[in-house]
């Protein structure tokens, strides 16, 4: 009885202390992390955003600084509006894109804010925060999407050749079908290199002879 008496304060034990790690995360996590820090404002465009939503984060080379505020269809075109609380400068070479996040799924917008000079050293404008940015959607099924429907009449036909080889390899009358499916040449295969396996362990016990043979030839 007291075992089990100390089993039930175990668990019960463990059990509090997950609940009050469960509640302090959740208190942290609903917090806002930006509150009452500066925000800049930047607008982005997109032709698509692939499921974006307002308060998805914001990254800057990595790092968490901000999030969505709005999105907004205007022609065909999506207009988002980015805030963000650390201070960077953003060049005409800047990306900005759309990913998917790993780790907790849905998506967010990471920022390369560019750099000073081009890769072939010419300098290059540091942009306002005014400045009509554009950005792009990296979604890699959409890509896989595209490819196959881009080299759909290939795929078809890699599959139907693949399909009439498979067949003709089932097929007695097909050569390569009875080599592969007659034991006569996989025991000769084996018989070949235990022959040549043989022919090796004969080389080597017979190498210090022919070295002495050759040694007294030499000689004279």
């Amino acid at each position: 009885m007291k075992g089990m008496r100390g089993i039930e304060i175990s668990v019960g034990i463990v059990f509090i202390a997950a609940m009050a790690i469960l509640g302090y995360y959740t208190i942290l996590m609903g917090q806002d992390p930006f509150e009452g820090k500066e925000l800049r404002e930047f607008r982005v465009l997109f032709s698509d955003v692939g499921g974006l939503s307002v308060k998805d984060r914001v990254f800057v080379k990595g790092v968490l600084s901000g999030e969505v505020e709005d999105i907004a269809l205007h022609e065909g075109v999506v207009e988002t509006v980015l805030k963000v609380y650390r201070e960077f400068p953003v060049y005409e070479n800047y990306v900005i894109s759309i990913d998917t996040n790993a780790v907790l799924g849905g998506k967010q917008i990471n920022i390369d804010p560019g750099t000073k000079k081009s890769s072939d050293g010419r300098p290059l404008n540091e942009l306002p925060d005014s400045f009509q940015f554009e950005g792009r959607l990296n979604d890699v099924m959409r890509s896989i999407g595209s490819l196959i429907d881009d080299n759909r009449a290939n795929i078809n036909a890699s599959i139907y050749n693949l399909r009439i080889f498979s067949e003709k390899l089932n097929t007695d009358r097909s050569t390569l079908g009875r080599l592969v499916g007659d034991d006569t040449l996989m025991n000769e295969t084996e018989g070949l290199v235990k022959d040549l396996r043989d022919t090796i362990e004969d080389s080597r016990e017979q190498a210090p002879v022919t070295s002495f043979i050759r040694a007294a030839l030499t000689a004279f």
